[in-house]
């Protein structure tokens, strides 16, 4: 025997209906992965505008505790040299920077942010 749902209208006028637990609970998580589903796609959207930070920085930066230049740097196969040649800056500003004794100004993080081929906003962070 197939269970019907109960229809009623309460005093208020609110339309109600009654089903089983097990099946408001299989609607429940319908409308949670629909939810997730939402917000994944949000996400995906954004990185694909904003730039996203490779896993590989991420763990440099948590497992190593490098700064966010440094990580992007190492990840990229770049020495501060190289860096400091492509962004136009000296290995010596670079490595402060790295070391987190230096910011750069925003003209500097953008020279950075384009010699690494990664987003500004990456660059900011621990370093800080």
């Amino acid at each position: 025997m197939t269970y019907q749902p109960q229809h009623f209208t309460a005093p208020d006028g609110t339309e109600m209906v009654v089903l089983r637990a097990a099946d408001y609970a299989r609607l429940a998580a319908l409308a949670e992965d629909a939810e997730d589903i939402v917000a994944g796609r949000a996400g995906l959207a954004s990185m694909e505008q904003d730039g996203a930070v490779p896993g590989e920085v991420v763990a440099l930066m948590i497992n190593d505790g490098l700064t966010p230049v440094a990580a992007w740097r190492r990840h990229r196969g770049l020495t501060q040299s190289d860096l400091a040649r492509r962004a136009g800056l000296s290995q010596v500003w670079v490595n402060r920077i790295e070391a987190g004794k230096g910011h750069g100004t925003p003209a500097t993080r953008r020279k950075l942010a384009a010699a690494l081929d990664a987003p500004v906003w990456a660059l900011e962070g621990g370093d800080e």
